[in-house]
């Protein structure tokens, strides 16, 4: 399994990411690792160790990907031959660091797959005629790579009977994500359980997390689908980051290697998000309802939480871009225009056009989506350009939400059981709508937003929604507080608290006033350690895999940044985009009328599709009553 792994590994970024700790879990010392950019001379990986015979010697590594064939060895720049003379004729020459000049050297020939027969006579030749007293060469391929994997980071010491299991089901079942999570969660759980105090230990358990995590994720992007490991990922960073906090920051040796450890997790989370929405998914973002109907489900509401999932995993990776511009700020910061801002505006754009072209986007049906909404509305803020978008965003929102709830629609529940959803609304009595609505995170959050935005039109509309529909309904927010450092990143729910009865009032910022109120007094979300070490991206992670709410701390700076540069914020129109403009248009009756037939919030799906609301009222009391022509 692991062999067959290593074959499919591409050579930058992937073989050469892994070697790295893999020869550090040998125990030798890497002093060089790869790099773009800069010419490397033949030299992927250079490494000082112990070699079988007990002498120190120099390892250099060639890395290619795949299996070596003619072509592979002696045609083009990319070959290994020419990177082999390299190393013979300039670094070991010029660039070999000075401390090493008096050591034997062994150049390794790296590849994951093995060598073609036609090919084997010339590099034995090779290396026969280049060898001496001082340089020797040695072969690395998949199987010897395979045999030190197993041997070493995955040995039965380390990862035995049920561990191993778990990662080979996963591995197996990796085009079924709900089972090959439950294994490979499991695996990682024990990992993290079992970890001793030790920083070495809890360094090899991360390493083991990674390799692991590569050889599913080499499995599924065979498969050609990589859900699977875009869960795990998510799971082992926040396992990861649990293991090493304590390691991360410092300058000792320990907290160098656990931030190159952390930060190799980072880029393959960052590679499998790249694997499943950059090249698969938001390509489509600007087709009309592209997205939704790719989803293939006949159930609305399959089809309405698959995308809310989806809006919050791309709004995370930009959160991730905008982190890298903020300098390590303890909090999301309002990016200004320039280099940076280049690719977060170009994420946000396809944010913006696939809630567009998927009017379910308009209309959650449970009031948890609020965590997706607002991790989208924490990355769109950091760019003033789009504070608009939000704006029309939670206008659409709270203007369909409530059109929902009087006419006995999917509007928002409280409840998160899919069968409850999928049923839902099951009554259109007046204790049902209470019992689903006794509290709500996400209004509060619109109206948040609504005051900062100094949008009156949907704070007004918000206002009277309570006042007249949901007087029962507790408005509240979330905030982190100090049991959530030890319970925050494994998932534990027992930590928090709860700001009640946050009730908007017109014409004042009442709700921007108590949270703001409110984290001043409770000042814990200062104290995590994802925050005092300027990775506040951490948190949101945790929060969308775990379902809280984003606590209102990470939005107050941008308020306040923004409140600076004017009155009001800049027209929130965004960039021109080269690629085909968002289009609104009424769906087709061949496509509307199945999801209508298969749905149980029909009033909701004609809101969100129809911008007249006296419309959308009339079609749905037409399908309703059963009428057979519905124009």
């Amino acid at each position: 399994m692991i062999r067959e792994y290593l074959a499919s590994l591409r050579e930058r970024g992937e073989l050469d990411a892994i070697l790295p700790d893999l020869l550090t879990e040998m125990g030798y010392r890497v002093f060089s690792r790869p790099s773009v950019g800069t010419r490397q001379h033949g030299v992927d990986i250079g490494a000082v160790g112990r070699d079988i015979d007990g002498q120190d010697k120099v390892f250099l590594f060639s890395v290619k990907a795949g299996s070596l064939s003619r072509q592979d060895w002696n045609v083009g720049q990319q070959a290994l031959k020419p990177s082999l003379d390299e190393i013979l004729h300039v670094y070991l020459r010029a660039r070999l660091p000075i401390e090493h000049t008096q050591l034997p050297v062994v150049v390794c020939l790296t590849f994951g797959g093995g060598i073609d027969e036609s090919v084997r006579s010339d590099v034995e030749g090779y290396i026969n005629f280049n060898s001496n007293d001082r340089i020797s060469f040695r072969q690395w391929d998949g199987d010897h790579l395979a045999a030190l994997i197993d041997e070493g980071p995955l040995r039965e010491g380390l990862m035995s009977g049920d561990l191993r299991g778990h990662l080979r089901k996963a591995v197996a079942m990796v085009e079924e994500p709900e089972v090959a999570m439950s294994h490979f969660g499991q695996l990682i759980r024990v990992l993290t359980d079992e970890a001793k105090p030790k920083s070495a230990d809890r360094l090899r358990r991360v390493r083991q997390m990674t390799l692991s995590l590569w050889i599913m994720f080499g499995w599924a992007r065979e498969a050609e689908n990589v859900e699977a490991p875009y869960r795990a990922s998510e799971m082992a960073l926040l396992h990861a980051w649990q293991l090493l906090k304590q390691d991360l920051g410092k300058t000792t040796q320990a907290g160098e290697a656990a931030g190159l450890a952390f930060n190799a997790l980072v880029e393959l989370h960052h590679a499998i998000w790249d694997e499943l929405y950059a090249k698969a998914i938001l390509p489509h973002a600007n087709t009309q309802h592209g997205i939704s109907s790719a989803i293939r489900s006949m159930s609305a509401v399959d089809v309405n939480l698959k995308l809310f999932e989806m809006v919050g995993r791309i709004a995370l990776r930009g959160l991730w871009l905008v982190w890298l511009a903020s300098d390590f700020a303890k909090a999301p910061q309002l990016v200004p225009d320039g280099d940076q801002a280049e690719a977060i505006d170009e994420l946000a754009l396809q944010l913006v056009a696939l809630i567009r072209n998927n009017p379910a986007l308009l209309t959650p049906i449970a009031d948890w989506q609020a965590i997706d909404i607002g991790l989208a509305i924490t990355f769109l803020a950091c760019r003033k350009p789009f504070h608009d978008a939000i704006g029309e965003w939670a206008d659409s929102l709270s203007d369909k939400a409530w059109f929902a709830y009087r006419t006995h629609g999917a509007y928002p529940t409280r409840h998160a059981s899919y069968w409850y959803l999928v049923s839902h609304p099951a009554s259109s009595s007046d204790e049902y709508r209470q019992e689903s609505t006794e509290g709500s995170v996400l209004y509060p959050m619109l109206a948040f937003w609504a005051e900062a935005l100094k949008r009156e039109d949907v704070l007004d509309r918000l206002v009277d929604f309570k006042a007249e529909d949901l007087p029962h309904c507790n408005f509240q927010m979330f905030l982190l507080d100090q049991d959530s450092e030890a319970q925050l990143y494994l998932g534990d729910d027992r930590h928090g608290s709860v700001l009640c009865d946050v009730t908007p009032k017109k014409g004042e910022t009442r709700t921007l006033f108590m949270a703001r109120r409110e984290c001043e007094a409770i000042t814990d979300y200062n104290r995590l350690s994802a925050v005092e070490l300027g990775h506040w991206p951490i948190v949101l992670t945790a929060c969308r895999l775990h379902r809280m709410p984003v606590p209102p701390q990470l939005w107050l700076d941008i308020i306040d940044a923004a409140a600076k540069d004017d009155d009001r914020p800049v027209s929130a129109t965004p960039p021109a985009s080269s690629g085909p403009q968002p289009t609104r248009s009424p769906i087709p009756r061949r496509r509307w009328r199945p999801m209508l037939r298969a749905s149980t919030s029909r009033p909701a799906v004609a809101a969100a599709t129809l911008d007249n609301h006296e419309i959308a009222h009339v079609c749905s009391m037409h399908i309703a009553l059963g009428y057979a022509q519905v124009d």
